[in-house]
């Protein structure tokens, strides 16, 4: 298939499974490192120019955020999985339809998601028990974030499709400068324009909608395969868009339920107090460092199985998964010298504060969670090959049991237990999904055989 920017372009139905997951998976590693570095940075920016009780405003609705930002992740990967299986059979018109159909799709749900955020904005921070005294600011902040709902989508939903046809360096590179002009836009709108939490808001949407445009203007430019016209849209069957749009859904639904049970916990957290609250906030900013290769093998695993299913090669698809696995294994191994090592010193570097309370807590949850990100491992990486293969009711099922795990202990325990059922509530529910997915994966298996 003739394309502009072929080095760019990864076919993973042939050579060594172990090095297409690494090579496709490395760029999208180093985006959510970068990710993850630029968060924790906006904290600390915000720890240091204004202060603990800024941190506890905005991270009162952090969990919230992640909502939305995972839910636009995960529907637009859920999209893009069917480009792939067309990228993998090679058949450019159906890449055509598939893209009009994301396009499509993707900007329906934006505005649908952005009117109902918006109406009920006032409800959301009730249901999140955000202390009256960070209420003002976290309102503020959270208005600016929900009306970036459409350019957060947009920009999440070019990524994918770029990863879709296996260009997982330009995503990196668009983050990158986004990155790079987000910090700077915080620096400026929190300190010498003085906007507060409210500038660091305008600064992420700001950052995010420049870099979609420029996104938009180098997929048109320089991939002309994936453009489309309103009659390759007609030609797609209802058939065919509800099942792309169940994969979106499912796959967005998939990322949203965990991080539904994020709120029910992060509303338990916000009922502790502000200094919870900022403990919680510096502990999650450094704990999502550790769990960023999940989410980049998860992609790569999906993108490898869905170009492989298309391409009728499903015994290579375990391989990928093996692959996976023995990566993030060594991530964990590094991860967890870190934590018991230098965990401290990172916290306080973070927070910028001394209160003892916040470093003590903080430093709780990290030493309580790390020693448990294998079996999170292996739950991310199979549910997202389930995807990969079309099997999206397991992954879903396996997020429902992660909800309802959170749930309960933002109900039952954390009011009994405090603070420190909050830091066993993810390990306990990961075990117990981690037992789920591998009995579904092992219903599976005849899929993972060649025809």
């Amino acid at each position: 298939m003739a394309t502009a920017h072929k080095s760019r372009v990864l076919d993973m139905t042939q050579g060594d499974p172990f090095r297409l997951v690494l090579q496709f998976s490395m760029p999208l590693f180093c985006s959510n490192l970068l990710q993850q570095l630029y968060n924790l940075t906006d904290t600390a920016l915000a720890g240091h120019l204004l202060g603990s009780a800024a941190l506890a405003e905005i991270g009162a609705t952090a969990a919230l955020y992640g909502l939305i930002m995972n839910f636009a992740f995960g529907m637009n990967n859920g999209l893009a999985l069917t480009v792939s299986r067309y990228f993998g059979a090679g058949d450019e018109s159906g890449i055509r339809r598939a893209v009009g159909w994301m396009v499509t799709l993707s900007a329906a749900v934006s505005l649908v998601l952005t009117g109902c955020s918006l109406l009920g904005r006032d409800a959301l921070l009730t249901v999140l028990q955000v202390p009256a005294q960070a209420w003002g600011g976290a309102s503020a902040y959270l208005t600016v974030i929900l009306l970036g709902i459409p350019l957060t989508m947009l920009y999440n939903m070019e990524a994918a499709l770029l990863r879709a046809v296996g260009n997982s360096v330009t995503p990196l590179l668009f983050l990158l400068f986004s990155s790079v002009l987000n910090v700077g836009l915080d620096a400026a709108f929190m300190g010498p324009l003085g906007l507060g939490v409210r500038g660091a808001a305008i600064a992420t949407v700001l950052a995010q909608g420049i870099s979609a445009v420029l996104g938009v203007v180098y997929i048109l430019r320089g991939y002309p395969e994936l453009r489309f016209t309103p009659r390759q849209l007609g030609a797609a069957t209802r058939r065919a868009v509800t099942s792309m749009f169940w994969a979106g859904l499912s796959m967005g639904l998939m990322s949203a339920i965990y991080n539904l049970g994020s709120v029910a916990l992060q509303s338990s957290i916000n009922a502790l107090g502000s200094a919870y609250i900022a403990a919680q906030t510096a502990a999650r900013r450094l704990a999502e460092l550790y769990f960023i290769p999940g989410g980049a093998l998860g992609i790569g695993v999906a993108t490898f199985s869905s170009q492989n299913l298309g391409a009728g090669k499903r015994s290579r698809i375990w391989q990928s998964v093996k692959a996976a696995l023995v990566i993030y294994f060594v991530w964990w191994v590094f991860i967890m010298a870190f934590t018991f090592l230098c965990g401290e010193a990172a916290i306080r570097g973070v927070t910028g504060s001394d209160d003892e309370i916040i470093i003590a807590n903080a430093l709780l949850y990290l030493k309580i969670s790390v020693p448990i990100i294998p079996p999170m491992a292996v739950l991310v990486i199979l549910r997202n090959m389930l995807q990969g293969i079309q099997h999206t009711i397991e992954p879903l099922l396996a997020s429902a049991l992660e909800l309802i795990g959170k749930v309960i202990f933002a109900v039952w325990l954390v009011p009994v237990w405090g603070y420190r059922a909050v830091c066993f509530c993810e390990p306990t529910t990961w075990v117990i999904c981690f037992v789920f997915i591998l009995f579904a994966t092992w219903r599976c298996r005849g899929d993972l055989r060649d025809a």
